[in-house]
């Protein structure tokens, strides 16, 4: 079904320019994983260290925190569906 969505199927169409709505729109958000210090070629994302939390070394600390949010606010504010409805216009 998610790959139906994902190739535009029209039976699963959440665009009422389009037709009648017939799925919710299914926004995945950004891509955070990073191959730690190594940067990421799209955009050089990488994790440190210090954006990790000492006990676990899997969730963010302060650090990665921002670094997350930073990642969720761009993704809300430029992807071009959703800043249809994050975007106060």
């Amino acid at each position: 079904m998610i790959q139906d969505q994902m190739k535009g199927s029209p039976e699963l169409n959440y665009d009422p320019a389009k037709g009648s709505v017939k799925a919710p729109l299914l926004l995945w958000g950004p891509y955070l994983w990073a191959d730690g210090v190594t940067p990421r070629k799209i955009d050089g994302l990488v994790w440190e260290r210090n954006d990790l939390v000492d006990r676990d070394g899997t969730h963010p600390s302060e650090s990665g925190r921002k670094k997350v949010a930073d990642l969720l606010f761009k993704f809300f504010t430029e992807d071009p569906l959703a800043k249809t409805w994050f975007v106060k216009k």
